[in-house]
């Protein structure tokens, strides 16, 4: 089983990996050949002064209480925790499926229940993300600022919006894994059909 957690997180690693890879040569590609000019009114702003001085601020502010709660969810153990998660074994399909029935938009099934319930908490702690994750979106808004030009305004939106989405959702997940942690508890884990 350990292999097998080692091998899933590896895959997703990989993937993270190949995503960043690919969008950093997008990127490159697209300055060197010009259809994104780097020097161009898109990227660069005029900012007035009281816009540089609040963006600094909240650029500044924002990487140091990201990179705080980061520095906590390590040491607090949520990383390892996570790291070690058989559920780093299973296909995307299988937590997929894991996920449905926490949410109660799927039947529970008897053999899942020890991983019903390590999803059900991993859910829960999803929340703990929410603090370091608003940090950043919030150093996309002081950029937007302190550039003052068009691209970090629609990147500092389309980041915030997409914080906001998730934020929304990761909630509104870790109420239901709470409600399906205290069915559980109530009904000493019995299964449910």
């Amino acid at each position: 089983m350990e292999q097998q957690v080692r091998r899933g997180r590896r895959r997703h690693l990989l993937v993270a990996a190949v995503a960043v890879v690919v969008c950093w040569v997008v990127g490159v590609v697209l300055a060197v050949t010009g259809v994104v000019a780097v020097d161009s009114e898109f990227w660069n702003g005029a900012a007035p002064g009281w816009a540089r001085i609040l963006g600094a601020v909240l650029t500044a502010g924002g990487l140091v209480v990201s990179l705080a709660g980061f520095w906590r969810l390590v040491r607090s153990g949520y990383h390892r925790r996570n790291a070690s998660s058989p559920l780093w074994a299973q296909s995307w399909s299988r937590r997929r499926q894991l996920l449905r029935q926490v949410r109660g938009d799927a039947q529970r099934q008897d053999e899942d229940q020890p991983l019903l319930r390590r999803v059900a908490e991993q859910m829960v702690d999803q929340t703990r993300m929410l603090l370091p994750l608003a940090a950043l979106a919030v150093v996309q808004v002081g950029q937007a600022l302190f550039q003052w030009a068009p691209a970090f305004v629609i990147l500092a939106a389309v980041v915030s919006g997409a914080f906001a989405v998730a934020a929304v959702s990761v909630v509104r997940d870790a109420d239901r894994a709470r409600t399906f942690l205290a069915a559980e508890s109530a009904d000493g884990g019995a299964p449910h059909r």
